[in-house]
């Protein structure tokens, strides 16, 4: 009797078992990007091929969880500018920033332009580049970005 108690506890002990289920296999990767990031700046205007603007600066970008697995929200934050929040998809630690189209201020017009913009998670560090680019009458004016920083 005593010898199928312990069998029934043995038959028991291994049945309430689960198999892949641990904490681990439900972690989702984004969750180590999410968070606030202080970046430094540059900014650089070509009109053709001349160095039309320049500039640098501090600013935050901040990653939250986007809708899709893949993704994430970037919201980018510079002092007395609005904020601009756009969808990026991760590919590992690569990701693309999911948008075609930008507005580029030149002189007092503001212009339709070509966007394309990617980056980068480096453990604590994120590296985002984007160039717009516009085309008006054959002269090609280019706007390329690159902020750097690290998460707080």
């Amino acid at each position: 009797m005593r010898q199928i108690v312990i069998l029934f506890i043995l038959v028991l002990s291994i049945a309430s078992c689960k198999k892949g289920d641990s904490e681990a296999e439900n972690v989702d990767p984004r969750e180590q990007y999410i968070g606030i990031y202080d970046i430094d700046y540059t900014s650089k205007t070509l009109i053709g091929t001349i160095d039309f603007n320049e500039d640098s600066g501090k600013g935050l970008i901040t990653f939250s969880k986007g809708d899709a697995a893949n993704e994430l929200k970037m919201t980018t934050e510079f002092p007395g500018l609005s904020s601009v929040t756009d969808v990026v998809k991760l590919d590992g630690t690569k990701f693309s920033i999911n948008r075609t189209r930008d507005q580029m201020r030149l002189g007092n017009k503001q212009y339709d332009a070509e966007f394309l913009g990617s980056g980068l998670f480096e453990g604590k560090v994120v590296t985002v580049t984007s160039v717009t680019t516009v085309n008006q009458s054959g002269t090609v004016a280019k706007w390329t970005r690159s902020y750097k920083g690290s998460k707080r």
